[in-house]
């Protein structure tokens, strides 16, 4: 049995034990973080989830409930709320995720890509953010004029992130993940074009609130846009 890669996880689903044994599977959002269930190790409590329902049903909690999420959703509720998590929790493939790495998976970021590394420090923490002395032309405006061209976003940072460049995107709170890739690849074709390559900027959903605030702490926002126009809103509600 192999253990999980946390990044292939972002796509997936998992099953968690919640404290009931109704034999129901309520709805998941209507489920709080605290209905979880928890388990114990040597190192304390953590919360568990399950990656099918094979292992759920061979490791997890007898006669437990349960809900299915998906996995950025647990993710993002875990991130900053002080819990351990651990994956497929007492089978032999087990794996806990660092507390570390959260913000990035709760972003839609595998943690190993090299993406993701350019943004980590080797433990997994967030590199030295620093507020740019300047930004070369014309890289700058171009970059502003074409976050102006995405109604999916509400604010970006601009910072410098070791050697290369980072910015920061947080979307309007109706987005989807389909429009951060739109975003990201947007970017990364203005930095193709005006810095070389895009590996020299990494483009960074700013969901999880700790990630946010970090790069909030550094400068002020590069980019806000305007109150988002009604026919965007309208397509994202489905009107």
């Amino acid at each position: 049995m192999t253990e999980p890669r946390l990044g292939d996880l972002l796509a997936s689903d998992l099953i968690v034990p919640i404290r009931s044994s109704s034999g129901e599977e309520p709805d998941p959002a209507r489920v709080p973080l605290e209905a979880f269930r928890h388990g114990s190790d040597e190192q304390g409590r953590y919360l568990a989830a399950y990656t099918s329902a094979e292992l759920f049903g061979e490791f997890g909690p007898p006669g437990s409930d349960r809900v299915t999420l998906p996995a950025r959703d647990l993710f993002a509720r875990i991130d900053g709320a002080g819990e351990r998590l651990v994956i497929d929790a007492g089978s032999p493939a087990q794996v806990e995720v660092p507390e570390a790495v959260l913000p990035f998976l709760a972003a839609g970021l595998d943690p190993n890509t090299p993406e993701a590394m350019r943004a980590r420090r080797p433990f997994g923490e967030l590199p030295p953010l620093e507020a740019p002395a300047d930004i070369p032309e014309p890289f700058g405006p171009e970059l502003r004029r074409a976050l102006g061209e995405l109604p999916q976003v509400q604010r970006a940072w601009l910072l410098r992130a070791g050697q290369a460049w980072t910015v920061g995107i947080e979307m309007q709170p109706q987005a989807e993940l389909v429009d951060f890739d739109a975003v990201r690849n947007k970017l990364h074709a203005v930095a193709t074009e005006h810095l070389g390559s895009r590996r020299n900027l990494a483009v960074t959903d700013l969901r999880a609130p700790s990630l946010r605030e970090a790069y909030d702490s550094v400068a002020a926002p590069f980019y806000v846009a305007p109150p988002p126009s009604k026919g965007f809103l309208s397509r994202l509600l489905g009107g």
